[in-house]
């Protein structure tokens, strides 16, 4: 299968270092960094390539994700399955997951879901050094799954923002009242650069809230770009 370089990333988050090894783990190229599965489709594809020097054991599941009160949750489900469950991608090879729907979202509903990928710690080779540690990673991807009469390519996001105290610190607290979530990048509060890339998501019908490491005031514009190459610019909702 040919992969246009522009659909793969790097995307790593450092999830364990207590482990006894003299390597670190291994680096893999997961793409495309969006999956998504509409509604007259059943599965869809995720490519794994090793790019580390020896062997990689990853098991892979997915979770339910919801935004509840400006907080992450992620919960056990059935409804989407990763077949196969573990993968063991030698060096240099590639090793393809499949996301099977089991049952879909209803009608003019998106569902939505993270793809955790944990790198399991291979056995030790013999006369393999036990100094040093070992970093287990894990790879997050997110995945939409979309019901009947929805159509991700035209249904679009409907947002607001004001700003509000968590935990004794101000933040951006953003509501999509639309059918389909937002994925907001280089975002801008008064004028002040909050992301370089990835700011976060705004699942459908649903409120995140993201810190700020400096104050801000409502009578400033919010802008960040979304997806299809569009830009999305508010003023507080609060105002």
């Amino acid at each position: 299968m040919k992969r246009d370089s522009a659909t793969g990333v790097w995307v790593a988050m450092l999830f364990s270092l207590l482990t006894l090894k003299a390597h670190a783990g291994n680096s893999v190229l997961i793409w495309p960094i969006d999956p998504k599965i509409s509604q007259d489709d059943k599965a869809t594809e995720l490519w794994l390539e090793n790019r580390g020097a020896s062997t990689t054991l990853m098991q892979v599941r997915v979770f339910g994700w919801q935004q509840v009160n400006g907080q992450e949750q992620y919960q056990t489900q059935q409804l989407v399955l990763a077949s196969p469950p573990v993968v063991r991608i030698e060096p240099g090879k590639r090793q393809l997951v499949r996301l099977i729907k089991q049952t879909p979202p209803a009608a003019g509903q998106e569902a939505a879901y993270r793809v955790l990928l944990d790198e399991i710690p291979t056995p030790q080779a013999p006369g393999e050094s036990q100094a040093g540690l070992t970093f287990q990673m894990r790879y997050s991807v997110p995945l939409f799954v979309y019901g009947k009469d929805l159509d991700p390519d035209t249904a679009r996001p409907d947002l607001s923002w004001r700003l509000v105290n968590r935990e004794g610190k101000q933040a951006v607290e953003i509501t999509n009242r639309g059918s389909v979530h937002a994925r907001l990048s280089n975002a801008e509060l008064g004028g002040r650069k909050l992301s370089g890339s990835l700011f976060g998501y705004v699942l459908a019908h649903a409120t995140n809230t993201f810190p700020l490491s400096s104050p801000a005031t409502d009578r400033a514009e919010f802008s960040a770009q979304l997806d299809h190459n569009q830009t999305w610019r508010s003023t507080s909702s609060a105002r």
